[in-house]
């Protein structure tokens, strides 16, 4: 009798087991959003609150904790699995071909990631343009599968690609945050023609002041201040116009010299020209000019004192670069690092 209980049970276990060992099911997690927008290139994104967002040019890094990090740089090695979105900008040389963006960026991940094929290509939208939604995975080991999104889009004189990475199932706990990103993306907006006529910045200077240093801006600027990840902040001087813009944001030295920090930071920056030299109240400061957007003209200055890097960036409106340069060197000159 027990034996023919224990039997007609099996069929039961054994579906049991069959569902305990089946796909893990993925957390779900909920989460808060805050705004960002682009101080040099003014385009707009939500993401989640507690994330670590920094900044490079033409790159905007938006990670779930910094216990996460390891993962991205070795994925087999232990540890927290968290996700990664990157934003990435560049010139347009493709007329704003969609279609060609798509297949030179296929021609870029061969070499970089050698995977031989996007397992998913499907339209899309990103905010309210037109894009293309890629997906590949790449396995690193039996518990390792790094899984892949990418967005890519074209607007006006700029591509944008933007990318989820994630591990395993934790890919599906995060969805939910680059979807979000991406249903609310914000491009900037174009300035109306004739509009910049009466756009110069004032004669006239107010001072900002904080905790670690005081600077000098046309009284006609407005301001928007931002904490930087753990240990930096941004603030971002800007006038009418929206391309023309003067920030000033503040991360780690790591105790190294301004040389080495230059150097350090050099081969991030597109067409950069050759460094040149100067001193501002006292400090040394190095800085190069590079190519930003179309019509744009940009310089980066880096400023060292004790535990801080001081990182000066202007952008100008080439057809206004007189009303605009002079000014914004004016506004460098006067930053006092207490």
């Amino acid at each position: 009798m027990k034996y023919q209980k224990l039997v007609k049970l099996l069929p039961v276990l054994l579906v049991v087991f069959l569902v305990s060992c089946g796909k893990k099911e993925p957390p779900k997690l909920t989460f808060q959003f805050q705004g960002y927008e682009n101080p040099t290139l003014r385009y707009h994104v939500e993401y989640p609150k507690g994330w670590v967002l920094t900044t490079d040019p033409g790159k905007v890094r938006l990670l779930s904790s910094q216990d996460a990090y390891d993962k991205f740089v070795d994925p087999t090695s232990k540890g927290s699995i968290g996700a990664l979105i990157l934003i990435s900008t560049s010139k347009d040389t493709l007329g704003g071909d969609l279609q060609k963006f798509y297949e030179s960026t296929l021609a870029i991940d061969k070499d970089k990631e050698s995977i031989e094929k996007y397992e998913e290509v499907t339209d899309a939208k990103v905010g309210d343009k037109p894009a293309k939604r890629l997906y590949y995975r790449l396995k690193y080991d039996k518990a390792t599968i790094k899984r892949v999104e990418k967005y890519l889009v074209t607007a006006d004189t700029l591509d944008f690609t933007i990318e989820f990475i994630s591990f395993n199932e934790m890919f599906e706990s995060y969805k939910p945050a680059v979807e979000k990103l991406i249903s609310t993306f914000g491009f900037p907006k174009k300035l109306e023609k004739g509009a910049d006529a009466g756009d110069k910045p004032s004669a006239s200077f107010s001072t900002y002041n904080n905790a670690l240093y005081t600077i000098e801006y046309p009284d006609n600027f407005d301001i928007k201040a931002a904490k930087k990840g753990e240990t930096g902040s941004v603030v971002t001087f800007s006038g009418y116009r929206l391309d023309c813009t003067f920030v000033v944001d503040i991360f780690p030295s790591q105790n190294l010299s301004v040389e080495k920090v230059f150097d350090q930071n050099k081969g991030k920056y597109p067409g950069a020209g050759g460094q040149k030299e100067t001193t501002i109240n006292g400090l040394k400061a190095i800085y190069l000019n590079y190519a930003g957007a179309a019509n744009i003209g940009s310089r980066a200055y880096f400023v060292v004192k004790g535990d801080k890097v001081y990182r000066l960036t202007l952008n100008w409106f080439k057809p206004q670069e007189a009303d605009y340069l002079a000014a914004f060197e004016k506004i460098a000159s006067s930053l006092k690092v207490k």
